[in-house]
């Protein structure tokens, strides 16, 4: 075992003594496509550009270019695919990998469009997970689908179905179903493909997430199996992004253990 790993594992060694508290949470989420103008910002961080890596936390905000696409996969295993000029902000998520059921995913789209495939949040606490847009609040029953903001909202359930709430009632969308929900006071409504402004679902349709993986079962780059800032994600949760962050300026997230 060389210096570098020493360094690594020492972090490890060390969690174990510290309070829970000391050591910090894997992050919400990871982009783990990007292309064009990518910004992350929050209350307390001015807008910064932002890659396939970045990690993503609750109370962030991600802000979308010309031309722009990206996508995040968040530790129960959910992707949220943007499309460009989004703006997308992750108002409050909670994941406990042993009790996926007491979840919260609160996500806001204030503009632009975004596919949403669930995870495992959605999959065992549907009423934790909600997306709020201009005109009203969706809410998923095991879904994948495509909401654009667009004078007023269009969706387009592939997969499950969706509620829309607001101040005129609950409608429900299911799966093969497009609708539009024209105001924050009109109830949605479920309408003809042809009735949608053509090319309003192309971008989104255009994003390729195979190579993300869409298994509820799965988990982000920044949960098992992934990294964070080139150190493996099981040492980030037990030492923190602190400890991690550490290793990885020692060169522990680029180093190789040779046995002898």
């Amino acid at each position: 075992m060389n210096t570098k790993t020493l360094r690594l594992f020492s972090w490890i060694t060390l969690s174990a003594f510290l309070p829970v508290n000391a050591a910090f949470a894997a992050p919400a989420g990871q982009i783990t496509q990007s292309s064009g103008y990518v910004a992350v910002s929050s209350p307390q961080m001015a807008p910064k550009s932002a890659t396939s890596g970045e990690a993503i936390e609750s109370g962030q905000t991600v802000t979308l270019g010309d031309g722009a696409r990206a996508v995040i996969k968040f530790q129960d295993g959910q992707i949220i695919a943007l499309q460009s000029k989004s703006v997308f902000k992750v108002n409050s998520y909670k994941y406990d990998q042993a009790a996926p059921e007491k979840g919260e995913s609160f996500f806001s789209l204030l503009q632009g469009g975004l596919r949403s495939i669930t995870g495992l949040i959605g999959g065992s606490n549907k009423a934790g997970w909600k997306l709020a847009t201009p005109t009203a609040t969706m809410g998923i029953r095991g879904t994948d689908f495509m909401v654009v903001v667009n004078q007023g909202v269009y969706l387009k359930v592939d997969a499950g179905a969706v509620s829309a709430t607001n101040s005129a009632g609950t409608a429900v969308i299911g799966a093969g179903q497009t609708a539009a929900v024209a105001s924050g006071t009109a109830l949605g409504t479920v309408v003809p493909a042809s009735a949608v402004p053509a090319g309003t679902f192309g971008e989104l349709s255009a994003i390729n997430l195979s190579a993300v993986g869409s298994s509820a079962a799965g988990s982000t780059g920044a949960a098992a199996g992934g990294t964070v800032l080139g150190v493996p994600t099981a040492v980030v949760v037990g030492v923190g992004i602190a400890g991690a962050a550490a290793a990885a300026a020692s060169g522990g997230g680029s180093d190789t253990t040779t046995h002898h």
